[in-house]
């Protein structure tokens, strides 16, 4: 019987070792992690399994109000959607009137510069004809001024 205690011993000693060794592997920590999981996973389905079979259950009317308050929500969320594109159709159109008034206004402003563009380009042409004109006096009044005999 010694022999038998002394060998039990060891085989423990063994197992203790052994427990302690696998207990520090990630393996068996997750391992112990997710029995601990299906524990609570297990009384939750049995206290559920009772509320169910009890119609008048806290966890049914929490349920329930949890239902009612999401279709509230639900309500809500639909009425802000409405209402926001409505107000996105509003300012399309009001980006769409705007674009054509900067249209037309571009097309005017390009007129009035191409208007402009003529006028300046008739006044440097005039410009340039009155001083043609001018020098072509001034030498007119040269030459009659040496048929005369006066002298600048």
């Amino acid at each position: 019987m010694i022999k038998y205690n002394e060998y039990y011993t060891k085989i423990k000693a063994h197992k203790d070792s052994l427990v302690e060794v696998e207990s520090k592997w990630s393996l068996m920590t997750a391992l112990h992690e997710k029995r601990e999981l299906v524990k609570k996973l297990k009384t939750m389905k049995e206290e559920l399994m009772q509320n169910l079979q009890n119609p008048e259950g806290n966890h049914i009317k929490q349920v329930q109000e949890d239902i009612t308050k999401l279709k509230d929500t639900i309500i809500t969320v639909k009425e802000s959607i409405i209402e926001k594109t409505y107000f996105l159709e509003e300012e399309k159109k009001t980006h769409e009137k705007l674009r054509k008034e900067i249209e037309v206004q571009h097309k005017r402003y390009s007129a009035i510069l191409k208007r402009l563009h003529c006028q300046v380009n008739k006044l440097q042409s005039n410009r340039r004809q009155w001083q043609w004109n001018i020098h072509q006096l001034e030498k007119t009044a040269a030459e009659l001024r040496k048929r005369i005999g006066m002298k600048d």
